[in-house]
């Protein structure tokens, strides 16, 4: 008798363990669903649980930056009438950090979603489609560091990476990589 409740006990943690893990393990993937349909459904609420917008703010800055510098050297290489030595590393911070540090957040996420920012509209009636027209590989890139690249079927060259870090037991969108959107 006593075998049989040993036996039982075990089989139970070991069950029970492995339900855990397998929550653990898929967590992100269910990150990414919650994120999914609260956009789909236009809940704000839902989506800013998922995001972590301090993290999310700082990548973005710096995404969109590279890119800027990036686009402006090309530019300049090509002697496009746009070339401007005095526009500097430091000179395209001032100009992105203000316009990144109002629309990521809470609000300005609502007027994104809700179609308030003029030219800004995310287009999400077709949400299925575009993602359908992309080829999409995630996964782990460490422990706390999972990764979801986005890449445009038609065009490789655009890319766009989404990254989700730990947060305890659960995950959150903490950065986004579009530095690979467009090739010099």
């Amino acid at each position: 008798m006593d075998k049989k409740i040993i036996v039982i006990g075990a089989s139970s943690i070991v069950g029970a363990v492995a339900i855990a893990s397998g929550g653990i393990y898929y967590s992100p993937y269910i990150t990414l669903n919650n994120m999914r349909n609260a956009t789909e459904n236009q809940n704000v609420d839902a989506l800013v649980k998922e995001i972590d917008f301090p993290e999310l703010r700082v990548s973005i800055k710096e995404s969109v930056k590279a890119q800027v510098l990036k686009q402006m050297a090309g530019t300049e290489a090509a002697g496009g009438k746009f070339a401007s030595p005095k526009m500097t590393p430091e000179l395209v911070e001032k100009m992105v950090s203000p316009m990144v540090d109002k629309l990521i957040t809470p609000e300005g996420l609502d007027q994104l979603i809700h179609d308030k920012i003029p030219g800004a509209k995310i287009d999400l009636a077709n949400l299925d489609r575009d993602i359908a027209k992309s080829d999409i590989k995630m996964g782990y890139e460490s422990f706390d560091r999972f990764v979801v690249n986005i890449t445009d079927k038609v065009d490789r060259s655009k890319n766009v990476s989404l990254i989700l870090k730990r947060d305890g037991l659960a995950w959150k969108l903490s950065g986004i990589d579009i530095s690979k959107l467009v090739e010099s």
